[in-house]
């Protein structure tokens, strides 16, 4: 007998008709895992229309409205089955660490590959409590104190599985969170395939979703220093 599984519903929140078309357009190509089920130009509307066809996943830009984004998140997130992703331009300034306390569930980066945005959208859907919303309560503390100490021993397995190699890109990348990969490449003197396969062992690694989850992730557990990594006697076999 043969099992469907159920499409996974996006609903784009977004001002830039641009914007909306490429994410339509991605993300009905992958059907039938997922496909867009409405999209909305204004706050007012996006909360109309969500609660209409209740979506599972929404991406949700920040853009001037006469409504608070923040406030329309928490709203959006009254629902637990209406996960919420929140969409940022590389140069964009946006709160962050109020949007993951606010009920946004992760955070994906414009520039992200196409198989990371949509692996994102799985990740959302079907991860029950999303980003550790205890993350952003340090986010604002970051540059005070540094470095959380570890607090579990799962979170020490994860961090001793990685190699020195990819402890160096950590580093290169939270150093200058804005560089392009093909200039952290040259500064480590590797190619940009090899960053990208290293990346995607990071993020493997640490059950992370891209750029955004693994900088907070390295300011969270200490990644920004020449620490030594984490004794490997948590790591379990695979």
């Amino acid at each position: 007998m043969t099992t469907h599984k159920k499409t996974i519903r996006v609903m784009l929140i977004d001002c830039r008709p641009l914007v909306l078309m490429g994410l339509q357009d991605l993300i009905n190509a992958r059907k039938p895992q997922m496909e867009v089920s409405g999209q909305a130009t204004t706050y007012t509307n996006a909360l109309d229309l969500a609660d209409q066809l209740r979506p599972d996943v929404i991406f949700f830009s920040f853009f001037p409205d006469a409504l608070n984004p923040l406030a329309v998140i928490t709203g959006l997130a009254r629902s637990a089955e209406m996960k919420v992703l929140v969409l940022k331009g590389l140069y964009e300034t946006i709160p962050i660490a109020q949007a993951i306390e606010a009920g946004a569930r992760g955070i994906v980066m414009a520039e992200d590959s196409t198989e990371s945005i949509i692996r994102a959208i799985v990740t959302v859907h079907h991860r029950d409590i999303g980003l550790n919303r205890s993350w952003a309560v340090g986010l604002s503390g970051y540059a005070a104190t540094g470095h959380i100490p570890l607090k579990c021993n799962s979170e020490r397995a994860k961090l001793a599985r990685l190699t020195l190699r990819e402890r160096e890109l950590i580093r290169a990348i939270v150093g200058d969170p804005s560089a392009k990969y093909m200039c952290i490449a040259g500064r480590l003197g590797i190619s940009e395939h090899t960053v990208h396969n290293h990346l995607s062992n990071i993020y493997q690694k640490l059950d992370l979703i891209n750029r955004i989850d693994l900088l907070m992730y390295a300011q969270k557990h200490g990644l920004t220093n020449n620490e030594e990594p984490p004794e490997a006697t948590w790591v379990e076999s695979d």
